[in-house]
């Protein structure tokens, strides 16, 4: 119940275990263009979409090494510093205390105190603190100020409405392993004309051949019809994509979008029932895929996490060792609730064991509420 990667859904691995396809020639064009379609739905969008064979890391690169060039400067979030660093562009941090969402007003405050940004770089869903941004409210700031739209997606798409087209994004990135339910390795790339003029017309040469969008875009053009990828990708990963779309399209994306704002409020209700405290500060900006809970003090943490993992078998978000490694997680826990373990039976399950190990470290907490809290949202009766 980690957030990512997610629970592969079982005919996932069931196609990944069948001899995969050769990266070109029409049998696998056909699976592709057909990815390609779903992806445009997800995404919201009628433009180009590309599959990048790499973790969604791979795409927000190349969404920052593709449009940014050296002296740029770009407002952003933790999540995209260092890919804007290494082109030699200048990071503008949008400050804000834990637990605070990147709101319109943030983002216009800065935009009014910087001059000629070329960029906003922001996640979508702030997986660390569980937190969703209000992109359709910071596009129309960013757009007054003739700003690009950068987007991380790799923890909202598939699970949380993205409307690529309607909000004005420019470049929108996302990962496999989260919502969409198959292994790490694929980055897909939803890119706007807009984006692409500005690509054509930069100063400098993009500085990467494999993360470059023009390769993906080139090999589109000149050999769609047999080669759809200007490198080798990973067609198994791509069949267990179209596997995994293709449920989303049979279950259809507004059921999927309720069922993960049903199964996170039911978490979230949970926690607030065990006493314990969200991390997010504002419940508008809750994540509907990934719920942040702040460690009450006092308790034995690691004595919680490792009580969850080996006693109960349930991996949760943070543990013990990033609190040490990563600030950004310490004095929290996460739970994953995204693709197929936004589903009752994973969520009332991994409930059920939080309130058996916070016993085990004498938290105290009223038998089964959890469960009863969840269970009576979900509608559900044992």
């Amino acid at each position: 119940m980690i957030p990512g990667p997610t629970e592969c859904l079982e005919e996932v691995l069931s196609c990944m275990s069948k001899p995969p396809p050769a990266h070109y020639m029409e049998d696998f064009v056909a699976i592709y263009n057909e990815v390609i379609a779903m992806l445009k739905q997800l995404f919201g969008t009628s433009g180009d979409v590309f599959l990048i064979t790499g973790s969604g890391s791979a795409g927000l690169e190349a969404s920052i090494i593709s449009l940014i060039e050296p002296g740029d400067k770009v407002v952003t979030d933790e999540y995209y510093i260092k890919f804007i660093q290494a082109v030699g562009a200048r990071a503008i941090v949008v400050e804000r205390k834990r637990g605070e969402a990147i709101t319109a007003e943030l983002i216009d405050k800065v935009l009014q105190q910087e001059n000629e940004v070329k960029a906003v770089a922001i996640a979508h869903n702030d997986t660390a603190q569980g937190i969703t941004n209000p992109i359709d409210e910071i596009s129309k700031v960013v757009k007054k100020h003739g700003a690009l739209l950068i987007i991380d997606a790799v923890s909202s798409l598939g699970a949380i409405p993205v409307r690529f087209d309607e909000w004005g994004i420019d470049v929108c990135s996302s990962g496999s392993q989260k919502a969409l339910s198959i292994p790490p390795g694929l980055a897909p790339v939803a890119v706007s004309k807009h984006a692409w003029d500005v690509i054509i017309n930069r100063k400098c040469p993009i500085p990467s051949r494999y993360l470059s969008l023009l390769s993906y875009r080139e090999a589109h053009e000149k050999y769609g019809d047999w080669h759809p990828t200007p490198f080798t990708t990973s067609t198994a990963l791509v069949v267990a994509l179209r596997t995994s779309l293709q449920s989303l399209m049979r279950e259809g994306l507004e059921r999927v979008y309720e069922r993960h704002a049903k199964i996170a409020r039911a978490v979230r209700e949970a926690v607030k029932a065990a006493s314990l405290s969200l991390l997010v500060k504002d419940e508008r900006y809750a994540s509907n895929t990934v719920t942040a809970v702040k460690w009450p003090d006092g308790y034995d943490y690691v004595k919680f996490w490792h009580s969850l993992y080996n006693k109960f078998g349930i991996m949760i978000g943070n543990p013990p060792a990033q609190w040490a490694a990563w600030p950004i997680f310490k004095d929290s826990f996460r739970i994953g609730h995204m693709g197929r373990t936004a589903n009752p039976d994973y969520v009332l399950t991994t409930l059920c064991a939080i309130e058996k190990a916070l016993r085990e470290i004498n938290y105290p907490i009223k038998e089964r509420i959890m469960f009863e809290t969840a269970e009576k949202i979900l509608g559900i009766k044992t």
